[in-house]
């Protein structure tokens, strides 16, 4: 194993990597932060070999990031411990907080992806059969909320081998753990990837679950290059094996999702920020400072003045201070001993200091209160509700817009492979990418726009676009309008029927 990990770390650091420890239940996982350089492989070209050096190195450089942010949304955390007022007792308590998930999976599920249209026709492309049977909303999704979780991840696509019960074409999604790509900021769009597909440990010769967290080898790869597509797989004996496959499309079939990307982080951020880790820490140890003050509030200290130490020689610490009846004798000098208790704690400070903490996390966030378990003390009304969540709804409407790039290129991706093209298809650059509505609609709230509406623009009321600002799911104006037409077709044949007989007789 020594051997190994000294052919990874570089010459320019003679010096022990250094050990940090991230996780602390049952299972204890240490990274060992040592500059690692990628491996020469003799199949690739001196510029391929570069770009798989820095998509590599890129990779190593935030798995440290990457990792933490895991702990966080995991709930893994090791509990941040000041050392001022929590007891010896609880310093190591296994304490955690789904505050990191709550701010990812709370916005990730206001996307709910309905399809494609295009000036108003559904599926241009005639692309829903290999979206469904690339169950492209779970992928999706998933996509969507591994990119709130580390500020991007990739949706990438390929041919699918057929034989072996694979679509046409294949949809896959990614994570930042284990993909990297280049991106070019002209074009806009991705010019080189990589994805690392399996890795061996220097001690087993397997797959390794936190193999980038130990920096163990990469074992299997895929480089992606706009003229081809390149498969790297490492034998037993440390050989690699190149396997070439075209790419006639000519562009890079990854496309990234990112999270509030800016001019000067392309690849966006996490939603589990700084503040976000910072406040879970503090929640926290506001928890443990909580349980700690509980346990003297259930039994408050108590004190005896003028006792003997023989009267508390047979008796434990639980006994005497639980037992309802304590029975002194006079001491020595004939006194009878004072019994006294002190002030008991209130827990009313962690409380307030919780909640406060709680604020200020759905402030960071855009978060409603309630998410976080704060409610008050009458129930909500729906105008209360959609006004909770109305900061929370803009900003997924936001990331809508910022999704809509990279879904367009997915569409022509497929076309692309499936139709064994060259070029994307015509008009899409017109391509919408339909949502279900992110805002709260309260039943009286659709009641009354539909009503007004149909007052005003009786027209307007029957469209699809009308439907959805009503508050509908695509899936239910598209049951609808077959539930019409087939009424509307129902209708036409009994007035045929009666005209026949009418003419009959």
């Amino acid at each position: 194993m020594v051997c190994a990990l000294k052919r990874w770390i570089h010459a320019a650091n003679p010096h022990p990597p250094h050990v940090r420890v991230y996780h602390k239940n049952k299972r204890t996982t240490k990274r060992k932060e040592s500059p690692m350089t990628a491996p020469m492989i003799a199949g690739l070209t001196s510029a391929e070999q570069a770009v798989f050096a820095a998509l590599w190195k890129r990779i190593e450089t935030k798995a440290h990031k990457n990792e933490l942010l895991n702990a966080y949304y995991d709930g893994h955390r090791v509990f941040q411990d000041l050392g001022i007022s929590v007891p010896p007792q609880m310093a190591r308590v296994s304490a955690a907080l789904g505050w990191p998930a709550k701010a990812v999976s709370t916005l990730a599920r206001k996307h709910v992806f309905e399809g494609y249209s295009l000036d108003g026709r559904l599926d241009p492309f005639d692309v829903t059969e290999l979206l469904v049977r690339n169950s492209f909303d779970i992928e999706l999704m998933q996509a969507i909320q591994s990119a709130y979780k580390h500020s991007c991840s990739f949706l990438v696509v390929g041919a699918g081998d057929t034989s072996a019960g694979e679509p046409p074409v294949v949809i896959q999604a990614r994570d930042a753990r284990w993909t990297s790509v280049q991106w070019d900021t002209r074009r806009r769009c991705v010019t080189a990837g990589l994805a690392i597909n399996g890795t061996t440990s220097p001690d087993t010769d397997g797959w390794d679950v936190d193999s980038i967290a130990r920096f163990v080898e990469p074992s299997d790869a895929t480089l992606f290059l706009p003229g081809e597509t390149i498969r790297l797989t490492r034998g037993k004996r440390g050989v690699w094996q190149v396997q070439r496959l075209p790419n006639p499309a000519g562009r890079v079939l990854i496309e990234m999702l990112t999270y509030d990307p800016q001019i000067s982080r392309p690849f966006g951020r996490s939603r589990i920020s700084r503040e976000v880790r910072y406040l879970t820490d503090c929640a926290i140890r506001t928890m443990v400072r909580t349980e700690a003050s509980a346990e003297f509030f259930s039994s408050p200290q108590r004190y005896v003045l003028g006792a003997d130490e023989d009267a508390f020689a047979d008796v434990d610490r639980w006994s005497a201070i639980t037992g309802r009846i304590l029975a002194l004798s006079p001491n020595e000098n004939g006194d009878i001993p004072s019994v006294g208790q002190f002030s008991q704690l209130s827990m009313d400070p962690h409380l307030s200091m919780y909640r406060q903490l709680a604020q200020n996390l759905c402030s960071a966030t855009n978060m409603p209160t309630s998410s976080v378990g704060i409610f008050a003390d009458n129930p909500a009304s729906a105008e209360a509700m959609q006004a909770a969540e109305y900061a929370l709804s803009d900003e997924a409407e936001y990331q809508w817009r910022v999704f809509t790039p990279a879904l367009r290129r997915i569409i022509e991706d497929v076309v692309i492979v499936r139709d064994h093209s060259v070029s994307v298809p015509k008009e899409s650059w017109k391509l919408a990418v339909n949502w279900t509505p992110a805002r709260y609609v309260s039943p009286q709230a659709s009641s009354d726009f539909i009503v007004k509406i149909a007052q005003a623009m009786p027209d307007v009321a029957t469209t699809t676009v009308g439907m959805r600002r009503a508050g509908f799911t695509q899936q239910e104006i598209d049951q609808m309008q077959a539930e019409t037409r087939r009424a509307g077709a129902m209708a036409i044949l009994d007035r045929l029927d009666k005209l026949a007989g009418n003419a009959g007789a």
